[in-house]
Formats: structure tokens, C-alpha cells, sequence
């Protein structure tokens, strides 16, 4: 896998996938549970969108089956969601990666931090090409927390493909006094 962003690679000597080589994100590293591929694909769709949040506790106990030694070694101090704009909340009744956060946090013990909130409705990000993602995103996000105590956190999101979500996310943390940001994905695209 790469070991910026965890996306499987195809070649056991590259340490990177194609993305990574080709850009720099602000995130230290990142892992995906699951491969965001056939029935995967359509679970997270489920969990996102026909509220089968039950979803998040098989995917919590996968995430600290598969990547539990990591988030122990990392030392992560707080889970950081990625928010939903507030229209998209009243619409779906729930934010997916919190969901998924509170089971994760259930199962490690990290308590999780609601540091950050999408002030721009964005528009999906999977209609997008790379680079119109994170033009997308731009200032959508904005620290809420002023007392941030945190030094490391573990950004969680539901699919990680470009990263153009967490990176915006993991830039205005580390500009606000975060050290380190990481991130775990429930799914996770391929780099190759």
C-alpha cells in the first residue's frame, strides 16, 4: 500500500501511489479499511444515503482489526469527523463519518472531537474531476473548536479517492496548532 495515503499499489517497490507522487498532501498518513470496489462500493452507498448506519459498527471493528496496532503506535489523541453541511444534515437525518467515528470510538476508546464544520454545501465530490474537487472545497471548512488541545488527530471519512476532502480538512487543523493529522477511511480507491 502507499504509505502516504494507504491506497493499494501495484508494484511492491514503489513506496507511493500515483497520486501521492504527483502531489503533496498535509495529511501525515492514511488507511482505508475496505476497498472502495463491488459490494463495498454499494454498502457505503447504504450507509451514506438509506441510513443502514449499522453499517459503521462492522466497519469500526474491521478498522481496529486491520489498523488498530497503527492508531495505538500513531498515538491519536481525538477522532475528527468529516462534516456534512447543515442542509445535508437536515436532509439525511445524520452525518455518515460521525456515525462511523462513534462506532470507532466505541471500539478504540479515542474520544471524538467535533472540531471542524462544513460552512460551504458543496457540491459532491464524486461528480468531480481531481482538480475541480479541490477547487470545490475551497474555504469550505472552518475550525470551531478555539480550545483545540489535541496535538494528534485521526481525520475519519467514509471514502478516501483523491484526498482533496481530508487534505482541506487536515490544512486549516494544522494551521490552527494541530501537529500531526492522520486519517482512516472506511473505503479507499485504488492507485493504480
Amino acid at each position: 500500500m502507499c504509505k502516504r495515503c494507504g491506497k493499494a499499489i501495484r508494484q511492491e517497490t514503489e513506496e507511493y501511489c500515483y497520486d501521492c507522487q504527483q502531489k503533496q498532501h498535509f495529511f501525515q498518513q492514511g488507511r482505508g479499511v475496505y476497498q472502495y470496489e463491488g459490494p463495498m462500493k454499494k454498502a457505503m452507498y447504504r450507509l451514506k444515503y438509506s441510513n443502514r448506519r449499522r453499517y459503521a459498527e462492522v466497519i469500526a471493528k474491521d478498522a481496529m482489526r486491520y489498523h488498530g496496532r497503527w492508531i495505538s503506535e500513531i498515538g491519536v489523541e481525538a477522532l475528527v469527523p468529516v462534516p456534512v453541511h447543515p442542509n445535508k444534515l437536515r436532509r439525511r437525518g445524520y452525518n455518515q463519518a460521525e456515525v462511523l467515528a462513534r462506532a470507532i470510538s466505541e471500539q478504540s476508546g479515542i474520544p471524538v472531537a467535533t472540531l471542524v464544520e462544513r460552512v460551504v454545501d458543496t457540491l459532491p465530490q464524486k461528480e468531480m474531476t481531481a482538480e475541480n474537487r479541490g477547487k470545490n472545497l475551497k474555504n469550505a471548512f472552518k475550525v470551531v473548536n478555539n480550545g483545540l488541545k489535541y496535538k494528534k488527530v485521526l481525520i475519519i471519512d467514509d471514502i478516501y479517492t483523491t484526498g482533496a476532502t481530508v487534505d482541506s480538512i487536515a490544512k486549516i487543523l494544522l494551521d490552527r496548532g494541530i501537529v500531526e493529522v492522520y486519517c482512516l477511511y472506511g473505503c479507499i480507491g485504488r492507485g493504480y
